[in-house]
């Protein structure tokens, strides 16, 4: 048999792991049971150097797994069972951690707590306090999600009965790692000073508290309600293989973003949690300094103010009209530009990670329904159903009255249907709202594709809240839709068309003769006109977007001229009434216009301009 190398051999005398122990809580145990230190035991089983005196909590991310396992006798999977490696595809966190060449794994804020977090009584064990080795660190407890014990329905504990002074984040997996053999539920900070039976710590080779943890009141001040502990065992719930992966990822990070926007409109969302949270909460909120309006994304220290948190945030994220709320929470808490909300930050640094229901109901929170162009590269708020070929450049008629027309009364019905078209082609594509109009075909450098002066006010005075969740509705009929118009093939197919001068004689020729002497004009004027409302109907665009290739080719003066009488004919020709002239025109105009739907449909769209 080949010869493992000191530090590879298999340790004597090992330890199976308990159910969901850490790592550094099973180092402790064997290291109490071998009786050395847990550096001196990191350093037997090959994953510290023999200089090293520390360990620190990148341990969970970085264990050489291979090299423990063959030293502690345990399986791969039973060493990757201490760690966070098991959860990299549901916690997010410990991706970005796993990720990053930065090695201390610090930067990522809902990675790590800032001090330990334990309950008593699951260090205290089922036979005692410890005596057989049976009490456990749990993994979890290192998570800023982890906030009390199910089992004995407590809040963790932090710190310790002596009263260390704890000011800055603890960033290793055993404080005092290079100590002697203490008991797994001895405090292993620093000794205090003060203590006249023990000498003062000195780095981190100094010597440790030594407090029993365990004997620590469990109860403390609080205990957790039903609802932190339903919170609580969801949360660990998520952590589970048993849930979908892609979907824990994206829950955990709808809290993260929520649990910020809860801090960054503090006080106005004080109401929304248990009452007993509320003063730690305050405490969190104003040692991160909401004063300033700043962007507020790290999880509290303290276990009570975390369950306040993420408990008003599981329940603010499992309501039914999300949107409403987000936007009121953001109205009332700031009084800019939506799109320049503190919490906005967040949202789009995590955006990607979010799920889709929280994408689409942070829309209206996060934007603002602006006359000017932006150019912002943004990410599909929509992934699914229907694709940005399936919208008209001028949302279908029937489309805004079943969604839209109920809304408060609006004079401004066709800016809707415009600015609905956008918003629809961008959820679905991405990009800025210009793009999207880009790809409408409508002009952005004249903000057709925004909103007049009016509907821009109408707009304010009533907020986007109600019209953004008409839109979704709409939307999800879309998805709906089993075999969805490609409105975009009709757009390639008629670009640059217009009814050549044979066609239009056709069309013109089947027109019933008008008495008298006055006789409609039937030049090319009303030719690009009534070109223009056959484009229209084919691609459900407006006339006002169509080419004008007709026009292109007459003289400066001669455009102008046709410019003033456009309106005027387009008119007639949607509303004809009693003129004869136009009712018959337009009649065969749709005809025409049917007509080129069928050869486009048929794939014959390259024969278009030849037919005019």
């Amino acid at each position: 048999m080949a010869e493992h190398p000191r530090h590879e051999r298999p340790l004597g005398r090992a330890l199976d792991p308990l159910p969901d122990e850490s790592l550094g809580g099973y180092l402790l145990r064997l290291a109490h049971r071998l009786r050395i230190s847990p550096i001196r035991l990191a350093r037997l089983t090959g994953i510290k150097g023999p200089t090293e005196t520390a360990l620190g909590r990148r341990l969970l991310l970085d264990l050489d797994v291979d090299r423990f396992a063959r030293a502690t006798r345990l399986t791969e999977d039973e060493t990757a069972g201490l760690t966070f490696l098991p959860w990299q595809g549901r916690y997010p966190s410990i991706a970005r951690a796993l990720s990053t060449p930065d090695r201390r794994g610090t930067r990522e804020d809902w990675l790590f707590n800032d001090f330990p977090r334990y309950c008593p009584q699951c260090l205290a064990g089922d036979s005692g306090p410890l005596r057989q080795h049976d009490g456990i660190w749990k993994t979890t407890w290192h998570l800023p999600i982890t906030f009390a014990c199910p089992i004995h329905e407590v809040f963790l504990q932090h710190g310790c009965p002596q009263g260390h002074e704890l000011q800055r984040t603890l960033p290793h997996l055993i404080a005092q790692a290079a100590d002697g053999p203490l008991h797994p539920g001895q405090c292993r900070l620093p000794a205090l000073s003060d203590d006249p039976d023990t000498a003062p710590g000195r780095g981190r080779t100094g010597r440790s508290c030594g407090a029993r943890l365990e004997r620590r009141d469990p109860a403390g001040p609080l205990r957790p309600g039903t609802s932190m502990l339903k919170t609580q065992r969801d949360l660990l719930d998520l952590l589970s293989p048993g849930r979908p992966a892609e979907e824990s990822s994206s829950r955990f990070t709808d809290l993260r973003v929520i649990t910020s926007l809860l801090c960054t409109t503090w006080p106005n969302s004080r109401d929304m949690l248990d009452p007993r949270a509320r003063e730690a909460v305050d405490e969190h909120v104003q040692a991160l300094g909401a004063g300033g309006k700043q962007a507020l994304d790290r999880p509290p220290r303290d276990a009570i103010a975390t369950a306040g948190l993420l408990t008003a945030a599981s329940a603010l994220l499992d309501a039914p009209d999300l949107d409403e709320v987000l936007a009121r929470h953001t109205r009332d808490a700031w009084d800019g530009r939506p799109s320049r909300t503190p919490w906005t930050q967040v949202f789009d640094r995590h955006r990607l990670s979010c799920s889709e229901r929280m994408r689409q109901a942070a829309a209206p929170s996060t934007r603002s329904y602006r006359r000017t162009s932006t150019r912002g590269t943004r990410v599909p708020d929509r992934t699914d159903g229907y694709r940005p070929e399936n919208v008209p450049a001028l949302m279908e008629r029937d489309w805004f009255d079943k969604h839209l027309a109920l809304l408060e009364p609006c004079p401004y019905a066709k800016s809707m249907r415009r600015l609905g078209a956008v918003l629809l082609v961008q959820w679905a594509a991405g990009g800025a709202m210009g793009d999207a109009a880009d790809y409408l075909g409508i002009n952005p450098k004249g903000g057709q594709y925004s909103t007049t002066t009016g509907f821009h006010r109408w707009m304010h005075d009533h907020g986007s809240t109600d019209f953004t969740r008409a839109l979704r509705n709409l939307a999800c009929d879309l998805d709906a839709i089993t075999a969805p118009i490609n409105y975009r093939r009709g757009r390639e197919a008629l670009h640059n068309w217009a009814l050549t001068r044979d066609t239009w004689l056709e069309i013109t020729s089947c027109l019933p003769p008008v008495p008298g002497h006055v006789q409609p004009n039937l030049d090319d004027r009303k030719r690009q006109e009534a070109s223009a409302f056959v484009w229209a109907q084919v691609t459900r665009g407006e006339p006002l977007f169509a080419p004008r290739t007709i026009e292109a080719e007459q003289p400066e003066e001669l455009r102008r001229a046709w410019l003033n009488q456009r309106s005027s004919t387009w008119g007639k020709l949607a509303r004809p009434g009693r003129i004869h002239h136009f009712t018959a025109l337009r009649g065969l105009l749709l005809q025409h216009a049917e007509h080129l739907i069928r050869k486009i449909d048929s794939g014959q769209a390259d024969s278009c301009s030849s037919c005019g």
